[in-house]
């Protein structure tokens, strides 16, 4: 393989994926470039406060989004599958996500074929007491095998509104609110997507789990809201009521980040741009996932590699 020298921007899951996946296929010279990496605490780095865990949130009428959902699915739980729980921190459970309306989406989701375990029956959902099959409210619900990310890569910052050179008025920034709580005893997460937004609970394998959540779009106030907070506790107090069996879980931080969301959806596409001196570079762009970087960053690392193995194929072309 010619070598090329490769400069990946950004350290959030994409990023951080794509070099991953590059290293892989034999390039050797990449390098990641980021303002903020694994370890940081900052608003625009939203990884340490991330869930991280594989939902689709792909629709049935976005092909685009569900094959890479479904790669990133298959890629995760072959990780999992494979390798130490220390070495990777992805481990492997169950998973409720329940539903107020019974749309297409709910009713027929087009993953249904590609999780494991997955069960279109409401006697799974009894969790809550013995005469309750569903959460309060709920008309519906999946269960299914998915995995989860002790994260530190999750989103990188909202790049393309910040890197000269790259102005993308179709970016803003959605923001996010959660919890970290401690609850070792906590072996599955739960979702609940109803008329007051999204609330989770997602364990993670250092006995902590994230209580969510907000979506706040063009939002970019940092502090943390009261009675956010309080929403959060009240409602995943309902959801997942093991999660209080010896009182108020202890908290450990609230969080508040920045998702670099794109209108129309992340940004596939190849750029050629020239240096001072006139030289051709080859730009490969992939940002704009906003909520969605975890579930779909093998997938969208596998499609971004191929998109720049292209463009360098191209521009070879170009000089013959």
């Amino acid at each position: 393989m010619a070598q090329v020298k490769i400069i990946v921007i950004g350290a959030g899951v994409i990023g951080i994926t794509t070099a991953l996946l590059l290293k892989q296929k034999g390039y050797e010279d990449v390098k990641i470039i980021a303002k903020h990496v694994p370890g940081n605490m900052d608003i625009q780095y939203t990884s340490p406060y991330a869930g991280a865990h594989w939902r689709t949130m792909a629709p049935n009428n976005d092909l685009m989004l569900q094959k890479l959902d479904a790669i990133s699915y298959r890629q995760f739980l072959k990780i999992a599958e494979n390798s130490n729980l220390l070495d990777t921190g992805i481990m492997v459970v169950p998973s409720y996500d329940y539903y107020q309306t019974l749309s297409p989406d709910h009713t027929d989701p087009w993953f249904k074929n590609i999780v494991k375990d997955y069960v279109f029956n409401s006697k799974k959902f009894n969790f809550l007491n013995e005469k309750d099959e569903l959460p309060e409210g709920a008309k519906i619900g999946h269960y299914y095998t998915t995995g989860i990310k002790r994260s530190w890569e999750k989103l990188s910052w909202l790049g393309s509104k910040y890197i000269g050179g790259v102005k993308d008025k179709a970016l803003y920034p959605t923001r996010g609110q959660t919890l970290v709580v401690k609850a070792p005893h906590v072996k599955r997460t739960l979702s609940y997507v109803g008329n007051h937004g999204i609330t989770y609970v997602i364990p993670r394998s250092d006995g902590t789990a994230i209580l969510g959540g907000s979506c706040d779009e063009n939002d970019s106030n940092p502090f943390s809201d009261e009675d956010t907070n309080r929403r959060i506790l009240a409602f995943t107090k309902k959801l997942c009521p093991e999660l209080y069996q010896n009182g108020d879980p202890e908290i450990v931080s609230y969080n508040v980040g920045l998702r670099p969301t794109r209108k129309g959806g992340p940004r596939f596409e190849n750029d050629i741009i020239y240096t001072k001196k006139g030289r051709k570079v080859l730009v490969t762009h992939a940002y704009g996932h906003g909520g969605f970087g975890f579930q779909s960053s093998w997938g969208s690392a596998e499609y971004t590699v191929d998109l720049m193995e292209r463009g360098i194929k191209k521009m070879k072309e170009a000089k013959l």
